[in-house]
């Protein structure tokens, strides 16, 4: 299986500093040399950068393989870095009361779900913007979605939170069969931990053999 055990700036919390989005890892300045070959090994290719001056990259964005979603308190040199730096789409969600995108939205190429407190317009504008249908929903009736799945295009981890319900509508939204598991040694925060693509993932350090396995299989990234 392709998954690699990384830290960042010395922290397990993986998904707290880094995004994957389309070809690219973006992270954030001074950490892509250490994280080069792990990046190439599941298929991305690094990007360094920053939201609001911050190194919490993974907090702030959402997107997939055709856009990156950015909020409004990103500033204009760092957009236009974005947009000249990567081929995607990029594209600024005017939320004013969620900014930190990547705790409340989580998608794939065939869907979104997304924290219930986005207005309707919001909604549609996430879904417009990544090409796909958003949806509003909770995971063990926590608002903040992007923070309890990580999903790529082949399948989908879960939190154990997760009741039959929510699993059933993660799985129809995202178009991909959802699983519950935990990283870092029993964290149900999925996204602290894992970073996945399609051909792999990051995980860390404290993630068990167990726990790998199952992201495995549930992201069906086994080789």
């Amino acid at each position: 299986m392709v998954v690699f055990r990384a830290r960042v700036f010395g922290s397990y919390n993986l998904g707290v500093y880094l995004k994957a989005a389309g070809p690219y890892l973006l992270a954030p300045p001074g950490s892509s040399s250490v994280l080069q070959e792990e990046a190439a090994g599941i298929g991305l290719r690094t990007f360094e950068t920053s939201v609001y001056d911050s190194r919490m990259l993974g907090i702030f964005l959402a997107g997939n393989s055709r856009a990156l979603l950015v909020p409004p308190i990103v500033s204009e040199m760092e957009l236009r870095s974005l947009r000249e730096g990567l081929d995607l789409e990029v594209h600024v969600l005017p939320s004013v009361r969620l900014t930190a995108l990547g705790n409340d939205i989580v998608a794939n190429d065939y869907g979104a779900l997304v924290h219930p407190l986005f207005s309707d317009d919001e909604v549609d504008l996430i879904g417009k913007f990544l090409g796909v249908k958003a949806v509003k929903g909770r995971i063990g009736g926590v608002p903040v979605v992007g923070s309890l799945v990580v999903a790529n295009n082949r399948g989908c981890l879960i939190a154990p939170s997760a009741d039959d319900a929510e699993l059933r509508g993660a799985s129809e939204v995202l178009g991909v069969q959802c699983a519950r598991g935990t990283v870092n040694d029993g964290i149900g925060y999925i996204r602290l931990g894992l970073v996945a693509s399609d051909s792999g993932a990051l995980v860390g350090y404290p993630t068990t053999p167990m726990e790998i396995e199952n992201l495995a299989e549930a992201l069906n990234i086994e080789p």
